[in-house]
């Protein structure tokens, strides 16, 4: 099996785990699905996939404190190595617009973990993610416990 599809059969078998706190065929589940799909458009360089999940007037802020437009954030889409998982999850559905934040971890070529908000709104029936924002999550200085 290549490894990028042993990595998006990873990927979506450990979304299933994932939406497991919501209701099957939530708004909250589809959301979640759409995010892991965004995950692995970014992993296999797949810049029609992961535009189809981005508004035109998306606007981000990189885990590097970057911020980005949606040209800026495609131009950044190429195939890597890394393996995400994505956890943690908690989606909050404001009509048709959705807050959702999780953890991730990434292994590969980069190992660190961060945190993401994406603001997810509904236009035309279609989803899409509006607005991001990445952390990164920094190990805790082992000196300051001394």
């Amino acid at each position: 099996m290549k490894p990028i599809l042993f990595a998006a059969v990873l990927v979506l078998g450990i979304s299933s785990i994932a939406v497991g706190q919501y209701k099957k065929g939530s708004v909250e589940e589809k959301l979640i699905q759409m995010d892991k799909l965004w995950t692995s458009a970014e992993l296999k360089g797949d810049k029609n996939a992961a535009s189809a999940l981005i508004a035109d007037d998306y606007f981000g802020t990189t885990q590097r404190g970057e911020v980005e437009n949606k040209a800026q954030y495609l131009a950044g889409v190429v195939p890597n190595s890394d393996f995400v998982k994505s956890d943690d999850y908690k989606v909050t559905v404001y009509g048709n617009t959705a807050i959702m934040t999780h953890r991730g971890t990434v292994s590969g070529v980069r190992n660190i973990q961060f945190r993401s908000t994406h603001i997810w709104m509904k236009r035309s029936g279609k989803w899409q993610v509006v607005s991001h924002h990445g952390s990164m999550i920094t190990p805790p200085d082992l000196g300051d416990s001394q």
